[in-house]
């Protein structure tokens, strides 16, 4: 039954239903195909009524009825109490004058359902019209109003099955999809632009959550949802994708009017948010991409889409445009990511070993564990590009506990070969977080009889090293008889005050700083400074990344007293290792 209210309580309704601004639905063109064919007439569309405007939803037949609220039939249909039936227009005072009527459309005859919400409210009506005078029987009036009923239990369920955001009451990105897709079918191969919009970012809404309450959280986000409405409501449909981000999917093909108008609106977007308890200044972040209606759209677009926007919000950016050579690049981050479990379980990572070598004698009695990844679809993936990859996530975890069990039962085997090898394994700050790190290490080396003091951990230089629980771990490695090697040393970080409390026992100089130190005069200050205040501390000086006899002079010199890289060899596989340690059981080069 329709509920007698007030306007402002119809239009509130018809608003948190989500659909005024929402794409044409198959659904509801297949209701106006039907209304035609039941009725025997040659025109029928839906239609909502909203504050000052009509929205046609669906329309199969002669008459596509414009966007005036103040010359739409439908506008008379809501507030009946019944199917509104003018038999013939010319003969209503009401309508003969109306430019349907009088117009080229000539309507003569109109028939409108309203379309009542489950508390009576009347959003709009479902109407059959005719170029000709007509009658409508009583069996007839309640046929289009139980389509009028379909159409409407058709909008709440897909409010109820979740089409609709709960806060801002418009469609959310599962009806994105949808419209997607649908758009597809009826304009394939037509251009269009979606645009994902952060508004405020992730870390300003956290703060206005956490400082003014979730209650003025709400109201910022209907509020911007209400702003982008009004600023692209003849342009584009919007879409409320996750908290605070919201989409845009342009209305037609032309995309460089549509890019054009979004940087028009920079200045208004900026503008403070008024009506809350205080005004607060938001800044938006956009991505932007352009694509052609396929099959594929419904995944692909927001996908791309977010893309654009993520890169926006990493270079603070207003607007960013979807790049493929960096979303290229995400998406082989993304796939390497996610074969790291598998690639464990199928061993296709494996462990080299990277010679160290007494700079006195020219003996190797130690070796780094490198890590390598033989991926079974990209072929060979460098250390440099997937383990930053990886030591972001907890992917670190698995892969490290793998490295510790691999290069620690190797080392054992080697013992058991009679070659006392110190074997050096790189953890990150992930790994010095876990609680139990240091009882793994120590069990695992009396899982395979290996003397804790033959285990060296790396680690990079940083200020993650200044957390005590990271400090304490450190000291529980010591306390078992490992040996802590800062990694990577005099680069990055470069704070010396952090020496006092890492309890490490051996530096290592980075190879950015070795490579060309026999020729540059700069790196030989600089190295020359390293070796001495390491030697001051009582740290054991490793260098990294020598590469040339000259290179391995100076640094011995300069006392430093052990050295990697490729003069002495590349990294190599477990049995080759043996090989080369056992070339170099008698010195190679003397001391000076």
């Amino acid at each position: 039954m329709r509920k007698p209210n007030s306007e402002q309580e119809r239009v509130a309704a018809l608003e948190r239903l989500g659909i005024l601004d929402s794409q044409t639905n198959e659904y509801f063109d297949g209701v106006t195909r039907l209304a035609m064919t039941i009725f025997g007439l040659p025109g029928a569309f839906i239609s909502l009524i909203d504050r000052d405007r009509q929205w046609l939803k669906a329309s199969t037949g002669f008459c596509t009825p414009g966007d005036s609220r103040e010359h739409s039939f439908c506008t008379h249909t809501i507030q009946a109490s019944d199917v509104l039936v003018i038999e013939d227009t010319h003969e209503d005072p009401r309508f003969r004058d109306n430019p349907m009527v009088t117009g080229p459309d000539r309507i003569r005859f109109y028939a409108g359902a309203p379309m009542l919400t489950r508390d009576g409210f009347a959003i709009g009506a479902l109407c059959i019209i005719d170029q000709q005078p007509r009658q409508l029987s009583e069996s007839q009036r309640h046929k289009l109003q139980g389509l009028a009923a379909l159409v409407m239990s058709h909008i709440e369920l897909r409010r109820a099955v979740g089409h609709v955001d709960a806060v801002s009451g418009i469609a959310n990105k599962f009806q994105l999809e949808v419209d997607l897709t649908e758009q597809c079918g009826v304009a394939e191969g037509e251009e269009r632009v979606l645009v994902y919009i952060d508004m405020p970012d992730a870390a300003k809404a956290f703060e206005i959550a956490s400082v003014l309450g979730i209650a003025v959280y709400d109201d910022v986000v209907r509020s911007v949802a209400g702003r982008l409405s009004a600023l692209f409501r003849h342009r584009a449909t919007l879409y409320h994708v996750t908290d605070t981000r919201f989409a845009l999917l342009s209305k037609d093909g032309d995309t460089a009017a549509f890019i054009a108008f979004l940087d028009s609106v920079d200045a208004t977007l900026q503008e403070p948010l008024l009506g809350l308890n205080l005004p607060l200044n938001l800044d938006s972040f956009g991505g932007i991409v352009q694509f052609k209606l396929c099959p594929q759209s419904s995944t692909d677009a927001p996908r791309k889409a977010s893309a654009a926007v993520n890169q926006a919000l990493i270079g603070r950016q207003r607007w960013s445009a979807y790049d493929s050579q960096l979303d290229a690049s995400q998406q082989r981050a993304f796939r390497l990511l996610n074969s790291v479990q598998s690639s464990l379980a199928d061993d296709a990572f494996h462990l080299v070993y990277q010679p160290k070598h007494d700079v006195r004698t020219g003996a190797c009695h130690a070796a780094e564990a490198l890590l390598r990844w033989q991926h079974p679809e990209l072929g060979f993936v460098s250390p440099a590009e997937f383990i930053p990859l990886i030591e972001k996530t907890a992917l670190i975890g698995p892969l490290t506990r793998w490295i510790m069990r691999t290069a620690i039962k190797q080392t054992a085997a080697w013992h058991r070969q009679g070659h006392a090898i110190k074997i050096a394994i790189n953890l990150s700050a992930y790994n010095f977080e876990e609680v139990d790190i240091c009882e793994r290490l120590l069990a695992t080396c009396l899982e395979f009889g290996l003397e804790p003091r033959y285990v060296e951990i790396e680690c990079t230089e940083g200020t993650w090293m200044e957390s005590p629980a990271i400090l304490k771990a450190m000291h529980d490695i010591r306390a078992g008889g490992m040996s802590l090697a800062l990694d990577d040393f005099g680069t990055g970080y470069s704070n010396f005050s952090y020496l006092q409390n890492v309890p490490a026992t051996v530096v290592k100089v980075d190879q950015s700083l070795i490579r060309n130190v026999h020729t540059s005069e700069r790196d030989q200050r600089i190295v020359r400074s390293l070796i001495a205040l390491a030697a001051e501390l009582q740290y054991q000086v490793v260098a990294e990344g020598v590469e040339t006899a000259e290179s391995l002079e100076l640094i011995r010199s300069w006392g430093c007293q052990v050295a990697q890289g490729y003069y002495f060899a590349k990294p190599l596989a477990a049995d080759a290792f043996v090989g080369h340690v056992e070339k170099f059981v008698q010195p190679s080069f003397s001391s000076t």
